[in-house]
């Protein structure tokens, strides 16, 4: 009936309650374990070294990625976790919590907490890595059912990637939800003995989607969704049942719409008064240049892709640098996968004939991994159509979407070499080998770009030093544009965020939301000068509430306070909450997210119970 090469692979007995492969011999495991161990040296050797620079410098980004962990850290020390709506540092005032780029409850912002600026970037980065590992490792074996070899083999692919550790080199903190897609694809794939373990599986995979939303992934969550469905179509193509998927899935994005409700709330009302629509779609000159310049991004070094992309590339408005092209699994590995492919093409075109469900199932596939090269290919006609779609119409940089390959083909490129005809010492040495030139392209490359960053943290670092000490108590007191802060005997100027270290809130602050070159931030109604002054009635510090819930507030997004409000204006001021109203639309929205976290705790706490009761009366296998 299915052909030989759609059938799933042999899965062993379950044990404590998740069906799993059978065990691997010694020699796998240790390939397991060493690969692990070398490509976390590898990745030390390659990023430590950036994080920061030799010469103290950081990536631009970090201008907003640590200036608002100190942010952050501010409120946590007034008020705890307690939801921090809005922040006076930046822009005069302007939300934090509704700002979709915002991270206050996310691993990266408690790691700062406890670690402070100079380490935490670099231990998100090794921590998200091992999740990229691991988390294709347990897709392969326990999804997939392949060999231990294989599964490590996409571990290791996914860990090589450049997408995740440029990024974070750069600054661009949100973007490691990247490493959360294989565990949310585990979780909607792993076949489970149960309908407990089910419903474990997706509370899961819905808490792992909600934090997405709140650890500032943003509009990145629809590449690494379509990536999602395209790694459960590979599992059916395998002989999976695409209904289990979906019966988790759809309960799953419930889930993480409940609990994050409140914050997306917030946010689309933020969102509402800064459209983004504006801003020019770029893309190829055509289907073969976007060819081109994708198959160069997922090989080669992305300085190298980048100048090659500004000859290709049409429409834009704002410069492609060479992090946006950063998606290279390196041509070792790039190698094996076009092989692998090669050698198992002529079996899948024969089923593909003779099964009308793995043709359809086929079709959706690889329709979904042609969305990424359309939406990066130009033509007037196109690009028209694009700016009518939600969401979409505001992109500016449609590269982003080609991450939706990077964990696709890793699972395809372990898929391949598993049903190769090759004997497992080959299978190991190929992958051993793929591995090893990726690594040694990956140490080889100059990377100008990324060394040549030029963000000095020193300034931050030695106020949060201070404020942890004791020594410093940042208030806002004044607006401006430059600053200077007294550590001690050291006097340090400073620009661009960095500003409120010394009490003044940045007028032209760097947020993204009020555009790329700050063309949405109203400063008519601002002056020089403290906050608290009045004038006519005003005084010189922007109400966030305004900008979230105006009609409830009775103000227009970007107002200021009022002398009537200087109570309030002097709490915000000093990172304390202040009293405001929020739209009948938000209260809803924080009731279903406050009854769905009880109801999530309340559940897992439950599942917990009944899965120790069950261990307690030998009905579960440890």
């Amino acid at each position: 009936m299915s052909p030989d090469d759609l059938r799933p692979l042999p899965a062993a007995p379950p044990a404590v309650g998740f069906k799993s492969p059978e065990a691997s011999g010694g020699q796998a495991i240790l390939w397991v374990w060493l690969s692990f161990a070398l490509l976390m040296a590898v990745s030390a050797i390659n990023y430590g070294p950036m994080l920061p620079l030799p010469n103290g410098k950081m990536g631009h980004d970090y201008s907003l990625t640590l200036t608002t962990w100190l942010d952050g850290y501010l409120w946590f020390r007034n008020n705890g976790l307690a939801v921090p709506w809005f922040t006076p540092s930046f822009c005069a005032g302007q939300p934090f919590y509704p700002d979709p780029q915002s991270s206050y409850y996310s691993l990266s912002q408690f790691l700062y907490f406890a670690l402070g600026p100079a380490t935490t970037p670099y231990v998100t980065l090794m921590l998200h890595l091992a999740l990229m590992f691991w988390g294709g490792y347990m897709l392969m074996r326990r999804a997939f059912h392949t060999s231990a070899t294989v599964a490590a083999l996409v571990g290791a692919a996914l860990m090589l990637n450049d997408f995740l550790p440029l990024r974070v080199v750069i600054g661009h903190l949100g973007f490691v939800g990247i490493a959360l897609v294989p565990w949310i694809a585990l979780c909607l794939l792993i076949e489970v003995s149960s309908r407990r373990y089910a419903v474990l599986a997706t509370l899961i995979s819905g808490m792992l989607m909600a934090y997405w939303v709140h650890s500032g992934f943003g509009t990145m969550m629809l590449p690494a969704g379509l990536a999602i469905a395209l790694i459960v179509l590979l599992r059916c193509l395998s002989g999976g049942r695409i209904r289990h998927a979906v019966f988790r899935a759809l309960p799953a994005i419930a889930i993480a719409l409940a609990l994050s409700a409140s914050k997306l709330s917030a946010a689309f009302a933020f969102l509402s008064h800064f459209p983004r629509t504006s801003y020019l779609l770029p893309g190829a000159t055509s289907v073969f240049d976007a060819l081109v310049l994708l198959s160069a991004s997922l090989t080669l070094p992305s300085e190298w892709v980048e100048t090659l992309g500004r000859s290709r590339m049409t429409n834009q408005q704002w410069a492609l640098s060479p992090h946006e092209w950063a998606f290279s699994f390196g041509l070792g590995l790039a190698a094996l996968l076009m092989v692998t492919l090669a050698l198992r093409a002529p079996a899948a075109l024969r089923a593909f004939r003779s099964s009308p469900r793995a043709l359809l199932l086929g079709a959706l596939f690889l329709g979904g991994m042609a969305w990424p090269l359309a939406f990066n290919t130009w033509g007037p006609d196109w690009n028209a159509f694009l700016k009518t779609l939600p969401i979409l119409n505001s992109t500016s940089t449609p590269t982003r979407w080609i991450v939706v390959y990077v964990p696709v083909l890793a699972v395809l490129l372990g898929l391949a070499l598993q049903r190769s005809n090759w004997t497992p010492r080959t299978q190991l040495i190929a992958a051993a080998c793929a591995i090893g030139l990726s690594c040694a392209q990956g140490l080889a490359e100059p990377r100008t770009y990324y060394r040549a960053q030029d963000y000095d943290p020193q300034a931050l670092l030695l106020a949060d030093q201070a404020i942890r000490a004791g020594q410093l108590k940042p208030e806002i007191r004044e607006l401006g544009t430059v600053a200077a802060l007294q550590i001690g005997d050291l006097i340090l100027d400073l620009r661009l965020n960095d500003t409120f270290l010394a009490g003044v809130s940045q007028v032209f602050c760097y947020n993204p939301i009020f555009g790329y070159r700050l063309e949405r931030f109203d400063a008519s109604n601002l002056r020089p000068g403290e906050v608290l002054n009045e004038e006519n009635g005003l005084l010189n510090l922007k109400n966030p509430a305004c900008y979230v819930f105006p009609e409830a507030n009775m103000c227009g997004a970007g107002d200021v306070f009022s002398a009537s409000q200087a109570e309030q204006a002097l709490a915000f001021s000093r990172y304390q909450p202040y009293n405001f109203k929020t739209s009948d639309r938000q209260q809803i929205a924080a009731r279903i997210s406050w009854t769905s976290v009880c109801g999530i705790l309340i559940a897992m706490a439950l599942l917990i119970v009944l899965t120790v009761r069950s261990v307690a009366t030998n009905k579960v296998r440890l």
